[in-house]
């Protein structure tokens, strides 16, 4: 296991990939730009949001297919956009739905770091959906506008996903780095179930630890008032991982990373005003930073991302330097509560004499190689 210190220091240069993580710029730039001029830059942004996260499906490990985790996150990611959306405005609705889709993105990192990285996106979309800005009206009002975000997550995500493999043929090398032999999960094996679902395994005390780090972090965001306080649980259910030495580093990183990309944001949109064709590069040329530092270091992945998101909130002109400060704030808090709860849980152990249990994946089991990078 690596030490804290480790993790903290790893720049992983040979896992970058500049020409693929261009490749997934035009899915994200194309609705935006599109949205922007027609008058539609809400419908713009929301497809962005889609397509922007399919597009690191494309660097996950083949799952049934090369292009499974991409059209697995797709579907994934628009129903929990709608279920986020239809929870808006009850808080035990969400908390429900969160305990279900943490335990089961708890369970799938059992099976693969793709399907566990399926997993968490769905989580993630859920908690930010279920601030999706509110409509007056009725219950068909919300179911409405719950519908119409689904979709457009699903049309930025299809649209990722046509592309890419539309470039692929054409650019045979784009394909990334973990092109290996397709996994299929179907040798999923009743065994290998059992083994997950009893109490002392790993994969069971990880689920456990991330469904009460999330309900804990939506209940705590939803005492909140300020805009972006989503981002407490979106936050925390990113930061957990199955090792102490993971979890403290990535809460480390994703501290770091985004108060140096909300400073530099900042600098930026005082120094620069950018509106137009200029807010949309600088919107592109953010995400790229995001898409090449995905697998070389979570820090400086997190001040990229914190970057984008800043610019793409000018598109809707939202106001980035309340927004940015929240989100520092929400970031810290939702570290603070992920950490938390793994010490707890590192105390439990102790104090009961059990021992550190470790998870081990279907992937492995069957000789495929897994990526700690999610």
């Amino acid at each position: 296991m690596d030490t804290l210190s480790q993790q903290l220091r790893t720049f992983q240069w040979s896992t970058s990939e500049p020409f693929h993580s261009l490749l997934c710029l035009p899915a994200v730039g194309v609705p935006l730009y599109l949205g922007v001029k027609l008058g539609y830059p809400g419908t713009g942004v929301l497809m962005a949001g889609g397509a922007q996260c399919v597009g690191f499906g494309s660097f996950q490990q083949p799952l049934f297919r090369r292009s499974g985790p991409m059209v697995l996150a797709t579907i994934g990611i628009a129903i929990s956009a709608m279920v986020g959306a239809l929870c808006r405005d009850n808080t035990y609705a969400l908390l429900a739905a969160t305990l279900v889709w943490t335990l089961l993105y708890g369970l799938s990192n059992s099976i693969s770091s793709a399907t566990a990285w399926v997993g968490q996106q769905c989580c993630v979309f859920l908690i930010v959906s279920s601030a999706a800005a509110s409509t007056p009206g009725t219950t068909h009002d919300l179911v409405n506008s719950a519908l119409l975000r689904g979709a457009g997550v699903l049309a930025g995500g299809a649209l990722q996903t046509c592309l890419l493999l539309a470039l692929r043929y054409w650019f045979p090398q784009a394909q990334t780095i973990f092109s290996n032999p397709d996994f299929d999960p179907t040798r999923f094996q009743r065994s290998f179930l059992r083994e997950q679902l009893r109490w002392d395994s790993g994969t069971m005390q990880y689920s456990l630890r991330v469904c009460i780090t999330g309900v804990l972090a939506v209940l705590l965001y939803r005492q909140f008032t300020f805009q972006s306080a989503y981002w407490i649980g979106m936050t925390a259910v990113l930061i957990p991982k199955p090792e102490w030495a993971q979890t403290a580093a990535r809460s480390v990183l994703r501290t770091v990373g985004t108060f140096l990309g909300a400073a530099l944001s900042t600098l930026l949109v005082i120094a620069v005003h950018p509106r137009g064709e200029v807010l949309t590069l600088l919107v592109l040329l953010f995400l790229y930073l995001t898409y090449l530092f995905n697998n070389v270091n979570y820090g400086v992945f997190a001040m990229a991302l914190t970057g984008y998101i800043c610019f793409l909130l000018a598109v809707v002109r939202n106001p980035a330097r309340d927004v940015l400060a929240h989100r520092m704030e929400a970031t810290a808090i939702g570290c603070s509560l992920a950490i938390s709860i793994h010490l707890l849980f590192i105390g439990t152990r102790h104090a009961f004499g059990l021992a550190s249990p470790h998870l081990h994946t279907l992937e492995e089991r069957l000789g495929f190689h897994r990526s700690e990078q999610l």
